[in-house]
């Protein structure tokens, strides 16, 4: 009986680790998380750069209103990667401003979405 619920529990830890993994192996040329579309736009002073094997993540730094937030936001795009003392575009939840990501977009120079006529 032990059995079973020891290779449940791996089996489920299992599957949460592929589903993370999956949410952060997203790539340039894929569109941003959906909901972020309405975030607002800052550009955020980098403070440090971690490099992992797989990923980057720049610590960054932003005001909202009078609060200055840090900030951990992956860093998708290839090549030169930005160093501490440069801006980068994020979004962040109005409602939640630590929560950001990166803005890709802003910084390949693609237009946001924008609805057409009805």
């Amino acid at each position: 009986m032990s059995g079973i619920v020891l290779l449940l529990m791996i089996g489920v830890a299992l599957g949460g680790g592929v589903l993370v993994l999956a949410s952060v192996s997203g790539g340039v040329g894929q569109s941003q998380d959906p909901d972020t579309e309405t975030w607002r736009r800052v550009n955020a002073e980098v403070v440090s750069v971690l490099r992992t094997s797989t990923s980057t993540f720049l610590l960054v730094r932003y005001v909202v209103g009078t609060s200055l937030i840090h900030n951990d936001v992956r860093y998708p795009l290839p090549g030169a990667v930005p160093q501490a003392g440069q801006r980068v575009p994020i979004r962040f939840d109005p409602m939640t401003p630590a929560r950001a990501v990166f803005d890709w977009q802003a910084s390949t120079g693609t237009p946001p979405k924008v609805a057409g006529p009805a």
